[in-house]
C-alpha cells in the first residue's frame, strides 16, 4: 500500500468514526416538551379563558341592546306623535347601538390580548 492509500484510509476511518459518534450522541437527547421557553401555545388555560371572555362579552352586550331596545320604547311612547322627538330617539338610538357594538369589539379585543404587553406602543 503507497502513502495515498493509507491517509485516505485514515481520513475515512476518521470520518465514520466522527459520524457514528454524532448518530450514538445525538440518539441519546432528551425529548423536551413544547413550552421550553414557558409559552404555552395550546394551554386549555388560556383557551377556555378566552372563550369565557368571549362569552362575557357577548352577554354584556345582549343586555345593554336590550336595554336599549327597552328605552328605545319608552321614549318612543313618551314622544307621542311629536315627529322631531321621535326622529331625535331614533338617532339616539343610533348612536347608542354603536357604542353598544364598539365595547363589545373592545372587549374581545382584550380577551384575545391578556397580558400581550404594549409592543411599543
Amino acid at each position: 500500500m503507497n502513502y495515498i492509500q493509507v491517509r485516505r484510509g485514515f481520513k475515512v476511518l476518521a470520518l465514520t468514526a466522527v459520524l457514528g459518534y454524532a448518530v450514538v450522541g445525538l440518539s441519546q437527547c432528551r425529548m423536551v416538551e413544547d413550552n421550553v421557553t414557558g409559552i404555552k401555545l395550546n394551554s386549555p388555560e388560556s383557551v377556555n379563558g378566552r372563550s369565557e371572555c368571549v362569552k362575557d362579552c357577548n352577554e354584556k352586550y345582549k343586555d345593554a341592546s336590550r336595554a336599549e331596545y327597552t328605552r328605545l320604547k319608552e321614549a318612543n311612547r313618551a314622544c307621542g306623535k311629536d315627529k322631531k322627538c321621535l326622529k331625535d330617539e331614533k338617532a339616539t338610538h343610533k348612536a347608542n347601538k354603536k357604542a353598544i357594538k364598539d365595547a363589545k369589539d373592545d372587549c374581545k379585543r382584550g380577551c384575545y390580548n391578556e397580558g400581550g404587553g404594549g409592543g411599543g406602543r
